[in-house]
């Protein structure tokens, strides 16, 4: 058996992963079904990059970014129907560039004002492209100076009515570009990058900043014109994770961060001063903030190593609740993700681990109301997206197998 190490997340994985497993679902108060398991699987266990989903015209999608073998021809970005995990269209990635992270986070966006909303992915052809959305022909193709590991973003950064497409790549590279694929800026920084970025009204001005959390924990944040705003130091730690919401109600969002060694720290997004930190224990993941328990407060909901989830008061960092998601041992816990699975109005977080087990839990005291679980590993976070139009958001889970799980929740 061989091992992969992402470092982003420290030692992970075992690959040569297994294809369709044994299935268990459970229920507290929610009922979980599985809709489909796509037919994405790869001869390695270690896929990491999360699935995004949309509502694309009539029908819903599935861009599934699926890693293989070195040398393989397994390596793709996958649009999967959303209705029942059949393949639309897939773009190849040649086999000579074909790895573990041969495909970045995809987003989808309207990138180019078509009125169209493309999929945008990196890859390790060392180049971001834009794909129509269901033929999956290329609108976009511009280069970067590493292979891209974070999802793209398309914003309006000035406050001018024009798209830019922001990525960088994991040399921690800062690219923006025109939809004609014209370089508007570039800025280098010295260090992998690993975490999301985040995108953000972060100083309060109504414009979006766009922030970037290093391997070498700076943190940084950047305006239209691709000038720094503030850059800090996460105390000496990796930053893996980042979000981002107002946590303090002043008009401003915060930048939240998430290191390898254990802190989770909400940063001032105007100034870039530290409002609070908590340690959690190694490999501290954040992702989904909201007001679940409906107290007029967000929350920030995160989790680490020993697959503990816990709401974290958004102004003080004080924990509210805590729950234990498995009890088996854990390499990693992805950060959790928020939304509407019953579309009823009030927000449930969906929880993945490591052991391939998927937790729907109650925001308002932890408390979980359905699991589902499959015998093949979790590296990353859940996907919510409504793609049927009934006013529920779906999920969507990548497994380590290149698998692609979908899942409805009732109740």
């Amino acid at each position: 058996m061989r091992r992969v190490t992402l470092a982003a997340l420290g030692a992970v994985l075992l690959v040569l992963g297994s294809g369709v497993a044994a299935v268990t679902l459970t229920g507290g108060s929610a009922g979980v079904s599985e809709a489909w398991v796509s037919d994405t699987g790869t001869s390695i266990g270690g896929n990491h990059h999360a699935v995004a989903a949309a509502s694309v015209g009539d029908s819903g999608v599935v861009y599934a970014p699926i890693s293989g073998r070195s040398g393989t021809g397994e390596c793709r970005l996958a649009a999967l129907h959303a209705s029942n995990g059949s393949t639309m269209w897939e773009a190849a990635i040649p086999s000579a560039n074909c790895t573990i992270h041969a495909v970045a986070d995809p987003a989808v966006a309207d990138f180019d004002g078509d009125g169209v909303r493309e999929v945008l992915a990196s890859s390790t052809t060392e180049e971001l492209r834009a794909y129509h959305p269901t033929t999956g022909a290329v609108e976009l193709s511009v280069p970067l100076t590493d292979y891209g590991y974070t999802r793209p973003a398309v914003v309006d950064l000035a406050g001018d009515g024009q798209r830019e497409v922001v990525v960088v790549d994991v040399r921690g590279t800062v690219f923006s570009y025109a939809p004609d694929g014209t370089q508007l800026w570039r800025q280098n920084l010295t260090g992998t990058t690993y975490a999301p970025p985040v995108v953000d009204d972060l100083t309060g001005d109504g414009t979006a900043e766009f922030g970037v959390g290093l391997g070498t924990s700076t943190v940084a944040v950047f305006d239209a014109g691709g000038e720094r705003v503030w850059e800090r130091e996460a105390f000496g730690e990796s930053v893996g994770w980042t979000a981002s919401a107002d946590l303090d109600d002043d008009g401003g969002a915060e930048f939240v961060v998430a290191t390898t060694a254990g802190t989770v720290a909400a940063f001032d997004g105007a100034t870039g001063e530290t409002i609070w930190t908590r340690s959690l224990g190694p490999f501290a993941a954040v992702g989904g903030i909201g007001d679940g328990d409906g107290d007029g407060d967000p929350e920030v909901y995160a989790t680490a190593r020993d697959a503990t989830l816990r709401a974290l008061d958004g102004a003080t960092g004080e924990v509210e609740w805590e729950t234990t998601l498995t009890s088996e041992s854990v390499q990693m816990t992805p950060p959790p993700s928020v939304g509407d699975l019953d579309g009823d109005g009030d927000l449930e977080l969906v929880a993945p681990t490591n052991d391939g087990l998927v937790s729907v839990v109650d925001p308002a005291d932890g408390s979980v109301v359905g699991t589902y679980e499959r015998e093949a590993a979790i590296f990353t976070h859940a996907t919510l997206a409504d793609t049927d139009g009934d006013g529920a958001d779906e999920v969507y889970v990548q497994y380590g197998d290149g698998r692609v799980v979908a899942l409805r929740v009732d109740g």
